[in-house]
Parts: structure tokens; C-alpha cells; sequence
């Protein structure tokens, strides 16, 4: 399509080079005004009086030949080139009439004979041209002695105030039609954002400036379509000229005009009246309205083709077709307005030539949000003292979706200054009611609400300091699993590990997930040396074989678990200290050899055994860590949470100065941004110590979220889940036994030929029973997930049956650790007298008396323990009905075979832990 061009279009200062004929003399000014059509009336004499007067003036392109309130210097001449005459209206740029060549120029104030009279209206060079000067000195002598030069101009006058009077009352109607669609052009002329998007548009939007084609957005709705528009043509030629906004969603074809006929036509292209009824019924559509500027069409998916085709024919030619009555031919107005066509999917200009620029969504430039934020602040708090952002409402801000966009954004923050009180400077927390992610739905940031907790968590006491406490218990109570007391009621050991560490690791994460693997024993030997190796042997770690360990670490991982199982069952690890100390040297070799040959810890994340089972109940936890994924993603530019980086100035206000840290990044090669679940996070905070942007949050949630929306499981972590499941019945199996009659069955490492297959069939149980279950359900309703998926509604089952067991170790045993601590030790010291030969039974009796054994406890009875047994399992049951729904996402119908399956699950653990006789060991 080609545009046509425009008399209105500014003309570059290079066109003028002077006068066309080279310097005129008064013969040229005669003979030029001989040939005139007003000035050619006038006899010889009064015509060379005035070529006697006149004198050559150049006219630059864009220059003003007068101005609006200025008063008059003489008259103008137009030899050649075009002027417009215009003033200014409540709307902009108020076009009035153009000269060309032959016009005369400035005349009504000296015509009108009134020496204060001034112009009303301002004249401008639209291209190069020149003039013929007549100076107000010289006109009124030529008037006084040629009146017939008075008549002429008498004849001009009449005529041009009667066509400026049309012409204001036209312009008076013209305003008030214009009103409902005139929008404002934005003042600013720096562009906000510094994202790519913002750049790319900055860029095609300077680009449109410099042209007059007419615009295609590309833009969904709020994304800032009106202000682009404007910006644009404010920074255009016509900047002048009023700039509109018509929204044809408001004007579809279901609004019908009062003609029966397209409103939106009627609005847009204007409607001829009837001759019959007085013309009555005719206006102006908005393109004639305008005359000349800019009209941004918003959601012109709804145009019919044939709107389309007007639309096309206005911009080839010019011309604004109304609509007619029938019978009546219509009659076309010129205008000259540029259009803007906007939509939210891409549209193509029907057989247009047209600029195409696509708006992002505020989602997809995350990274602007802190500009626009201030900018819209900066805008709405002019009347008011100026207003922030805490850094946590504003990483709350870039989190949103923003379904409105920009829109949204500028409502929720006005909302938010008129909310605030006066005497704060600080928006707070609670006017961004409306502002919730959807993955932070239901969550607390504890970072937030427990101002002392960030400060420790980035300090070194977290968790490199406890590391240091916790190998100052590790190390003696291993030892003492070699050199102290075997027997269970002697040894720490044995109690520290059997009554203690199993019940509260357990019990800790419903609330805190892999908290201990912060501050694992196995870890911290594994890094202190790899450490010492390094310094030893400088070299390079190799990296993780990443993709032999995503497809079968977990089963390594799995069958670390089920020798642990078939070692504690059939050598009884629970009443040998040697032997648990040897498990708990197993572990630690395999952290050791792990950090000594790979980078970061392989072996915590693909291989540990208690790693494993760690990382899938910590799915269930009440905490969790995470980012805030668009902060992330839009700010950072160093990665050093992931990959390392140096120490980072933090560009929050009031930061901690432990903030943006120098660190070595996660050592499990977990982004947090990019967190699903709690599985690979091991809560070392080396993520929130190394970022500058307050990204990171330690949120408190609703429990077992990670299970409840899109969770993705997998085989090992389905076998590992029901093998520890299974491992309660193994731990349980003589009164399994002898509900069936197998009381004289023995299962130790004496009796493998039978030991061996029954305890493996007890760890399998759990596992064929559900998968039955998942048949059964799958031949009801064959829509249901896979048994990867729906095995999940087993683990909080999972994690309270193997709870349950260890309670009445916690309650009958934990609190006589002072009587077993002095026991070991006595027992120790004994045996240390006794190979130096020293005749004593009892040195540490004789030295500190009874009481150095005999030591205070605080233990409960057995009822404790089975009532808060019960309480456990009743617990998970009415907790696993909600998951059951959420992970299936079916009717209670279909899930009817799971649902009794957890019932019978229930009763059955009642059965073997709360009415059995005996504790478990």
C-alpha cells in the first residue's frame, strides 16, 4: 500500500537553497502581480507602487512567519510554498486554513485599522518558500494613496472573518464531539525499563516516531497500548495534534446505531442525514473529527472485512467515506490522521504496508517491575509525601502473574498510596492484599516474620559453627560403640541412636524436611576431607556423571536401604553396639570417597541411604525453602547461589552486611528458583547467603504441599517408600509370626535359609498389596494416574507407622540418658583399670560414689507411649484423604479402593503396635 503523502508533513530545512529565479527585481514582483488573481485586478500604477514596496524574504521549512497574540510587522506575500494558519484549542493543534502561493498573509490587523490589533492565529512554513514583505510603514501609505488597494483588501477581510467564524464555531462543536476519545500525550521522554523487551520496544517505538505509516500493536489488554501510542506520536511530527483513542470492543456490531446500522462505523467513519428529515441525523465520524493527529484503534479483532477494507481505503487515499442513508450517495471528507491498530494476537493489516510492534506482557519483563513501581509511585504520591517499597513487598510485586499487566500493576499500587496512612513512608504489607502468587498461596516467608532468623541463618554459626558441636558428640559416641558396653541398657551409643536420633529425626520432618542434613556427621567428615585432600593434593574434582546417576542412583540408593533393613534384622543392630557403629562407618566412607573424587556431594544427593529417605519425607515437611522465580530471573546476573560466585553488593535498601556472600554455590547443584519439591534441598542456606536481591524464602506452609500440585514421581522413590513401610512389619514380625502360627521361626544371621526370604517378604508386603489396590481402582475409573503418581497417598502413612514404632523408645528410654551415660562411662573406666591391672571393680563408684550411676531420669510409662501411638496413626489417616483427592484429582467413587486400603492400613497398625504386649524390642 502506498501512503499517500501528506501537505501537512514536515519538510526537511534543506529544501530552500534560495530564490527559484535568482534576485528578484520590481520588474519580476510587477509582472508576478499582473498574473495574480486578486492583485491583477488593480490598474498598472497601484500595482507598481506595490512592487516598488515590496521586498524578498526567504521561508524556511518549519519556521513561523507569525505568531498567536503578536503584533503585525507589515504584510506577506506568499510567491511559493504552502503555510498553514492554526491556533490553539483545549485538543491541541487547531488547523484553520493552508496559503499557497498567490495568499496574502497577515493582514487583518493592520486592515482593521486598530493599532493595538494583534494576531489570532499563529502562521507556519510547512515547506521551503518565499515571500514578498510588505512593511506595516509602506501599507498604510499605499492605502492612503491607492484606495483601490483598501478595496481589495476589504474584500479579503469580509471573507476570512467569515471563514474564521465558521471555522470557531466549527472547532467549538468539533471539541465537544472529541471529548469521550482525547487522550493525554505522556509527558515523559525517557523510556521506563531496561529489560531486553523494553530496549527492542524502546527502539521500534523511536523508529514509528520518525515515520508516519500507520501502527499495528500486537498487545494484550493493560499492557500499556495507550501510553506507547501517545509516546509515540508525541514524539512524532504531528505532536501538535490531538492524539484519540477508540475502542471498538465497546462499539461492536451488537451495539446497534440509531439507524439500525454498525455503531461502531457511525462512531468511526461518520453518518450522512437525511435530506427528508433536515440532515437532522448526520455527524461526523471521529477520523474527520480529528482532521489530523493520531487514533489508536484498540481490539480491532472486532472489525468486520468490511470495516477493514474502509480502513484500507482511508489510508490509500485519504479519504472518510460515511455512512449514508439508503439512495443517498455518500460524500467523502479528507483527513490526514495516522492510525494505530491494536489487538491481543497478531493482526495483519488487510493489503496494509504497516509497522508491526509487539508489546510483551508485564509477566514476560519481570525485570521492569521495580521501574514502572517507582514511576507509578513517583505519579501517584504528588499530593502526599512520597511512598517506598519494603524489599519484601517488592519481590512480592515481581512474584505476581499480573493477569491486568501494567494496568493491574498502576491499580493495585494507587490503591495502595490511598490505603497508606499519611505519617508512614513505607507502603505496608497489608494494602497488597490483592497481590499473591499462586505458588505462594498459603505461605509465610519466616524470613520476614522472624526478623532475627535471617540474621542468624546468614551468620557462620549456621551451619558451619554447629558442625563443630555436632562432630564433638559424633566422633566419642561412635567410638564408644567399639570400646563401651554392647548391651542396649548400658550403652550411649546404642541409646543415642536408637532412642534418640531415629524418634526426633522422624518427628522433625513434619516441620522442617532435611534440617539434619545441614548438619549430617557423614557430611561433615566427607567435607572436612576432601578439604585436607585439597590442600594435600591440589587438583580438580571431577564432575557428577549426572546421567548415569539420574537413572539409577535412586536404585543404588534403594539397595543401600534394604542391606541396612536385612542387617538390622538379621544381626539385631538395635542391641549391638559394634555393629551400629560399623553402620554408621559404612556411611560415613561413603561420603568420604564421594568428596574426594567428585565436586560438591554426589554422594548426599544420588547415593546416601538416609539422604534418600531424607529428601522423600521432607516432601511432607511445614517448611520449605524456595525463590521467587521471577526476582531470579530478572535480576540476577551472577548465578552464585548455583554455581558460585564472589561476594555481591546487595541491591536491596537496608541490607544485612552478610548479604550477597562469596560462596562455592549449592553443593547439591539446586538452583532454588527451580525448586518442584523439598527433595534436593538440604536447608545449608548457601543460597541465601550468596544472594544480593533477597530472592530466597524459607516459607511456612500448608503440610505435604510438594504432593498436591503436579508432583512427578518416580520407580526407586515409590520401592525405597514402601520398603521403609515394609520395614515396620520387619521390625514387627514375631507378633506377624504368631498372628500366623510361626512362633518357632527365627529370623537371624544363625537361620538365613528361612530368615532371609521371610524378611524380604515382609519388606515386599507393602508394595504388592498396594499395587493390587492401584488395579483394582485402575479397572473402576481407568482415568486415574499411574501407580508412580497415586503411590504417593502412602507416604505420610509411611512416615507415621515408622514414627509410631520409635515412640516408645522416645518415651520409655530417652530420658535415662544420664543414668546410661554414667553406666558407659563407669563400664569404660572399669575396663580401662582392669587392663592396666588395677584391682578395682567399681573406680568410678569409689571416686564419685552412687551417684555417679545412679543419676536422675525422666522417663514415662508404656501407656504414654500407645496412647500417643494411636494418636500418630489416627493422625495420618485423617491427613491422607485430602492428599488422596488432590494427587487423583477423581471422585470419591474412584478413589474407594485407596480409601479403605488406608482404613485397613490403619486398623492393622493399631492391631501391631497400640494392643501388642511387648515394645519392639
Amino acid at each position: 500500500m502506498n501512503v499517500r503523502s501528506t501537505p501537512w508533513r514536515k519538510a526537511s530545512d534543506d529544501q530552500f537553497t534560495g530564490p527559484r529565479d535568482g534576485a528578484a527585481t520590481p520588474q519580476d514582483c510587477f509582472d508576478w502581480l499582473s498574473f495574480h488573481r486578486v492583485w491583477g485586478t488593480l490598474p498598472d500604477a497601484d500595482l507598481g507602487a506595490i512592487a516598488q514596496a515590496l521586498q524578498l524574504r526567504p521561508m524556511p521549512a518549519d519556521t513561523h512567519v507569525y505568531q498567536l497574540d503578536q503584533r503585525p510587522e507589515g504584510l506577506y506575500l506568499l510567491r511559493w510554498g504552502t503555510v498553514e494558519i492554526y491556533r490553539r484549542s483545549p485538543i491541541g493543534k487547531s488547523h484553520i486554513r493552508y496559503r499557497s502561493a498567490g495568499d496574502l498573509l497577515g493582514y487583518v490587523p493592520l486592515a482593521t485599522g486598530d493599532p493595538d490589533a494583534v494576531y489570532r492565529a499563529s502562521a507556519i512554513a510547512l515547506s521551503a518558500g518565499e515571500l514578498w514583505f510588505l512593511p506595516a510603514a509602506d501599507y498604510t501609505r499605499l492605502v492612503e494613496e491607492h484606495p483601490a488597494i483598501q478595496q481589495v483588501l476589504s474584500r479579503l477581510l469580509a471573507q476570512d472573518l467569515a471563514d474564521f467564524a465558521d471555522r470557531t464555531a466549527r472547532e467549538q462543536l468539533r471539541i465537544q464531539a472529541l471529548q469521550a476519545y482525547l487522550q493525554p500525550i505522556p509527558a515523559e521522554t525517557e523510556w521506563i525499563g531496561s529489560s531486553k523487551a523494553a530496549h527492542k520496544l524502546a527502539q521500534q517505538a523511536k523508529d514509528a516516531a520518525q515515520s508516519l505509516q500507520p501502527i499495528v500493536f500486537q498487545a494484550a489488554a493493560g499492557s500499556g497500548k495507550t501510553f506507547l501510542a501517545g509516546w509515540i506520536h508525541g514524539q512524532s511530527a504531528i505532536a501538535d495534534h490531538p492524539f484519540a483513542e477508540l475502542d471498538c470492543a465497546a462499539l461492536s456490531q451488537a451495539n446497534l446505531g440509531t439507524h439500525g446500522g454498525d455503531r461502531l462505523t457511525d462512531v468511526l467513519f461518520g453518518r450522512m442525514g437525511d435530506a427528508a428529515d433536515g440532515n437532522g441525523d448526520g455527524h461526523l465520524g471521529i477520523l474527520a473529527l480529528l482532521e489530523r493527529g493520531t487514533l489508536l484503534l484498540d481490539n480491532v479483532q472486532y472489525l468486520t472485512p468490511e470495516v477493514g477494507d474502509r480502513l484500507v481505503h482511508y489510508l490509500q487515499t485519504g479519504e472518510v467515506i460515511p455512512n449514508a442513508p439508503v439512495g443517498t450517495v455518500p460524500v467523502p471528507t479528507q483527513s490526514w490522521v495516522r492510525l494505530v491498530l491494536a489487538a491481543p494476537s497478531r493482526f495483519a493489516l488487510p493489503g496494509g504496508d504497516a509497522l508491526t510492534l509487539k508489546l510483551a506482557s508485564l509477566p514476560q519483563r519481570k525485570q521492569d517491575i521495580p521501574a514502572f513501581a517507582a514511576a507509578f509511585l513517583t505519579r501517584f504520591c504528588q499530593s502526599r509525601p512520597p511512598l517506598t517499597l519494603d524489599p519484601a513487598d517488592l519481590r512480592r510485586l515481581i512474584s505476581y502473574d499480573y493477569p491486568g499487566n501494567l494496568a493491574e500493576l498502576a491499580g493495585i499500587l494507587k490503591r495502595a498510596v490511598v490505603m497508606t496512612p499519611p505519617e508512614q513512608s513505607v507502603i505496608p504489607e497489608q494494602v497488597l492484599w490483592s497481590v499473591q502468587s499462586a505458588k505462594n498461596a498459603f505461605r509465610i516467608d519466616l524470613l520476614n516474620e522472624v526478623p532475627w532468623l535471617r540474621g542468624f541463618l546468614l551468620s557462620r554459626w549456621w551451619p558451619e559453627r554447629l558442625w563443630w558441636l555436632v562432630m564433638a558428640l559424633f566422633i566419642p559416641v561412635t567410638l564408644l560403640g567399639f570400646i563401651g558396653p554392647q548391651n542396649r541398657g548400658d550403652s550411649l551409643t546404642l541409646h543415642l541412636f536408637w532412642a534418640w536420633w531415629w524418634p526426633g529425626y522422624l518427628f522433625l520432618f513434619a516441620f522442617v524436611g532435611r534440617v539434619w542434613c545441614a548438619v549430617c556427621p557423614f557430611m561433615i567428615t566427607g567435607e572436612w576431607v576432601r578439604r585436607l585432600s585439597l590442600w594435600i593434593w591440589p587438583r580438580e574434582l571431577l564432575p557428577w556423571p549426572t546421567r548415569w546417576l539420574n537413572r539409577w542412583g535412586a536404585w543404588v540408593l534403594f539397595g543401600g536401604f534394604l542391606l541396612i533393613y536385612l542387617w538390622e534384622k538379621l544381626w539385631d543392630l538395635p542391641h549391638h553396639a559394634d555393629l551400629s557403629s560399623w553402620l554408621l562407618l559404612a556411611i560415613t566412607a561413603g561420603a568420604v570417597v564421594g568428596s574426594v573424587i567428585y565436586e560438591r556431594r554426589v554422594w548426599c544427593r544420588y547415593l546416601c541411604p538416609i539422604s534418600g529417605m531424607n529428601g522423600m519425607f521432607a516432601k511432607l515437611s511445614m517448611v520449605e525453602l524456595r525463590s521467587t522465580q521471577q526476582v531470579c530471573g530478572s535480576q540476577c546476573q551472577t548465578f552464585g547461589c548455583y554455581r558460585g560466585s564472589d561476594a555481591t553488593l546487595p541491591t536491596v535498601t537496608a541490607a544485612l552486611p552478610t548479604e550477597g556472600q562469596a560462596t562455592g554455590g549449592c553443593p547439591l547443584y539446586s538452583h532454588p528458583a527451580q525448586l518442584r519439591d523439598n527433595r534436593d534441598c538440604v536447608l545449608c542456606m548457601t543460597c541465601l547467603k550468596a544472594c544480593p536481591h533477597r530472592s530466597v524464602q524459607v516459607n511456612l506452609r500448608f503440610p505435604a504441599s510438594d504432593l498436591l500440585d503436579d508432583h512427578q514421581g518416580f520407580g526407586a522413590e515409590v520401592a525405597l517408600m514402601f520398603l521403609l513401610l515394609g520395614g515396620v512389619l520387619m521390625h514387627h514380625s514375631q507378633r506377624i509370626l504368631g498372628f500366623l502360627g510361626g512362633e518357632q521361626i527365627v529370623l537371624d544371621a544363625d537361620h538365613l535359609a528361612i530368615a532371609l526370604p521371610v524378611v524380604t517378604g515382609l519388606l515386599s508386603l507393602p508394595a504388592l498389596i498396594a499395587y493390587g489396590i492401584h488395579r483394582i481402582a485402575r479397572r473402576l475409573d481407568a482415568d486415574l494416574p499411574p501407580f508412580s503418581t497415586t503411590a504417593y497417598i502412602f507416604l505420610p502413612f509411611t512416615l507415621a507407622a515408622n514414627l509410631a514404632h520409635y515412640i516408645p523408645s522416645a518415651i520409655t528410654e530417652a530420658g535415662d540418658v544420664l543414668p546410661v551415660l554414667g553406666r558407659s562411662l563407669n563400664s569404660l573406666v572399669n575396663s580401662l583399670v582392669n587392663s592396666l591391672g588395677i584391682p578395682s571393680s567399681d573406680v568410678l563408684a569409689a571416686a564419685f560414689g552412687p551417684a555417679a550411676i545412679h543419676l536422675p531420669s525422666l522417663t514415662w510409662s508404656a501407656e504414654v507411649a500407645t496412647f500417643l501411638q494411636g494418636v500418630t496413626l489416627l493422625s495420618a489417616l485423617a491427613f491422607s484423604f485430602y492428599p488422596l483427592r488432590r494427587i487423583t484429582r477423581r471422585s470419591w467413587r474412584s478413589t474407594l479402593p485407596y480409601s479403605l486400603c488406608l482404613v485397613a492400613l490403619t486398623v492393622f497398625l493399631f492391631w501391631l503396635m497400640v494392643y501388642s504386649p511387648m515394645l519392639w524390642y
